[in-house]
């Protein structure tokens, strides 16, 4: 098996590192703290819960819950993703859970089916109107406390900054209520958009304020993920030499979807030698192949837009985005133009700011845009 895996979580055997991290969640879910984990997209943080809940697993003292609702835009949705995780393990309970699982479907009535793509089961509720989606959301609420008089939990909700964008009124205020109730649950809230994220909970005006502790995920350091990968490359007993590491480190800008994916093709291509050269060669063909999608861009952006993709491409993160000094090497008209070309990729996620630096999200996009 190709030991850099694509996959969120293929065990532990194939995670790198994050053993601080790693305690702290558990230090906090063991003491029934929430938590509030942030990155940007592709830093691993979803690899890094699953991790977590695999120690939890392990020791079987604690019950853990993980659902993504990025793919949600109302409170129905929420509620659907909700109930399905929260009865996604019914074969494991013991009986006297499944007792009440039955109690609890035919309280709500949830029509059952199953996702097409993997055929796992999906609840479905009938919220007739906002009343109804209340209640139902109570319901799902009081059956997780019983639940959690048995054995402690943990829920992580994945780009739980999605719920600031329902169309239904104090949505945060609800789920904020909700939970107050539960008395062995706690939640790790996590997300992508750290902006968003602090407002919604460092706020004084917002229902989640304080209500959290919060990690920001950050690059694996240099030498740990250094050793990971030359481990994880013998295991196929290929030699890799220092120099292709660090080039791989440099490429990658050690963000964890890109590091896996960059040796996920070196280890494929067989070679039993990794050089500098090696990684540069794989690499080039990774910008190849996706230039007919990274081509596609520029026919969704503005002239001005995609000038300022190319400009914070090959400054490889700047923050004087207004100084005349960056406006006049790339020909960026005005600074209004600047802030507002700025805001508009920060609005598509092409872009993060991260230590006052603007940087785009895709490496691999980022590279390519340097060759333009």
């Amino acid at each position: 098996m190709n030991p850099f895996t694509l996959k969120e979580y293929a065990g532990p055997e194939f995670f790198c590192d994050r053993n601080t991290e790693l305690n702290r969640l558990l230090n906090a879910i063991e003491n029934q703290r929430n938590l509030t984990l942030s990155s940007i997209r592709k830093m691993g943080k979803t690899g890094l819960i699953h991790h977590v809940f695999n120690q939890l697993n392990e020791t079987g003292k604690i019950d853990a819950i993980y659902f993504d609702i990025y793919y949600t835009d109302s409170l129905p949705g929420f509620i659907n993703k909700f109930g399905t995780s929260v009865l996604a393990a019914e074969e494991s309970y013991p009986e006297k859970i499944k007792r009440k699982i039955n109690q609890f479907i035919k309280s709500v009535r949830p029509t059952i089916t199953y996702d097409a793509l993997t055929g796992t089961p999906v609840l479905l509720f009938h919220l007739e109107n906002e009343i109804a989606g209340l209640h139902t959301l109570e319901d799902i609420f009081g059956f997780l406390n019983d639940r959690s008089l048995e054995k402690p939990i943990v829920i992580a909700i994945d780009e739980f900054q999605q719920i600031a964008s329902y169309p239904e009124s104090n949505v945060e205020a609800l789920l904020r209520t909700n939970i107050q109730k539960l008395q062995q649950v706690s939640f790790i809230f996590s997300g992508s958009d750290q902006q968003l994220l602090s407002s919604m909970f460092a706020s004084t005006n917002r229902p989640f304020y304080h209500s959290t502790e919060f990690m920001h995920l950050e690059e694996i350091p240099a030498d740990e993920y250094g050793q990971f990968i030359r481990k994880q490359f013998e295991k196929g007993s290929f030699v890799v030499f220092e120099e292709a590491i660090r080039e791989i480190m440099t490429l990658t800008r050690r963000h964890t979807y890109y590091v896996q994916f960059l040796c996920n093709r070196l280890y494929g291509m067989g070679m039993k030698e990794i050089r500098k050269e090696t990684v540069r060669q794989v690499y080039a063909e990774i910008l190849h192949e996706n230039e007919v999608y990274y081509s596609e861009y520029r026919d969704l952006l503005t002239r001005h837009q995609w000038n300022l993709l190319i400009a914070l491409a090959n400054e490889e993160g700047i923050s004087k985005i207004t100084s005349s000094a960056f406006i006049k090497k790339y020909d960026l008209t005005t600074t209004a133009t600047v802030r507002r070309g700025i805001q508009s990729l920060l609005n598509k996620k092409m872009i993060y700011k991260k230590e006052m630096k603007y940087y785009i999200y895709d490496v691999f996009f980022a590279k390519w845009l340097q060759r333009l």
